[in-house]
């Protein structure tokens, strides 16, 4: 009978590492693996978080790259791809880009990444522990459904928990290191679903971050935001720099997570 496993999703946020170091705490290390799926477009600093995480729990962590040939490779801190490599070639795999109404960038370079790795170990089901907080009830639905159909059950541990955003900083003040992104920043460094006013912050501290998305819109001759390229934005503002001054909210994803 294959043993029970508990498979860790660590997004390279603070709440996904609180959640990881309790469950690597409270589980049998033999039943637990822990898997972070790099896309290449992830920010330096999550990266660098990831691995201070890592070193913290002893090597506990998977690092994990989509391949289009083998599914998946395995990587590590120094070797993880940081100009985009995966999210390159599941774009020129498709032929297309991935939008607002479809998001097959989180399931190609992040689910499926993670899925066939664990097939790989010979894993047929699993527990798929997620680090959604208690104050976040808007996207339980949605990440509980993911797994109805697959492989694993999905385990909200932070939702058991009651953890809220604050109790996971007042955590991350008794340790010796931290993630260092601004508020406004995210993992995936340019997401298209972030809201106009946090692209335009961040282009403004780093515009050569443009770089690869535009190409990429460039490649393919499309958008990853219907009606809005990348360039016009970009030209938008340098010729009014206030325009996008406005709270403009991003719409949910996995990967942004904090």
């Amino acid at each position: 009978m294959e043993r029970e496993v508990t498979m860790i999703s660590f997004s390279g946020g603070r709440s996904s590492a609180y959640m990881v170091d309790r469950l690597l705490k409270e589980l049998p290390l033999t039943e637990v693996v822990v898997c972070f799926a790099n896309t290449g477009k992830e920010e330096p600093e999550t990266l660098d978080f990831v691995h201070a995480c890592d070193l913290h729990w002893h090597g506990a962590v998977r690092w994990l790259e989509y391949d289009p040939v083998e599914r998946f490779r395995q990587v590590s801190y120094e070797t993880a791809s940081r100009k985009g490599e995966p999210f390159t070639a599941m774009i020129d795999q498709h032929g297309y880009l991935p939008n607002v109404v479809w998001r097959f960038c989180t399931q190609d370079l992040k689910i499926r990444v993670i899925k066939h790795f664990m097939m790989s170990l010979g894993h047929l089901h699993w527990t798929n522990a997620v680090g959604i907080r208690y104050d976040e009830p808007r996207r339980w639905a949605k990440v509980r459904a993911i797994g109805e159909k697959e492989r694993w059950e999905t385990w909200l541990p932070l939702v058991d928990w009651r953890i809220t955003n604050a109790q996971v900083l007042e955590y991350w003040r008794t340790i010796p290191f931290d993630m260092k992104l601004k508020h406004y920043q995210g993992n995936c460094d340019l997401c298209f679903l972030k809201g106009k006013n946090k692209i335009k912050r961040i282009l403004t501290d780093h515009p050569e971050k443009a770089d690869w998305w535009m190409e990429q819109e460039e490649k393919v001759g499309g958008t990853f935001r219907k009606g809005f390229p990348l360039a016009d934005l970009m030209d938008l503002m340098r010729r009014a720099p206030t325009l996008f001054d406005y709270e403009d909210p991003d719409i949910e994803c996995f990967c942004n997570a904090d």
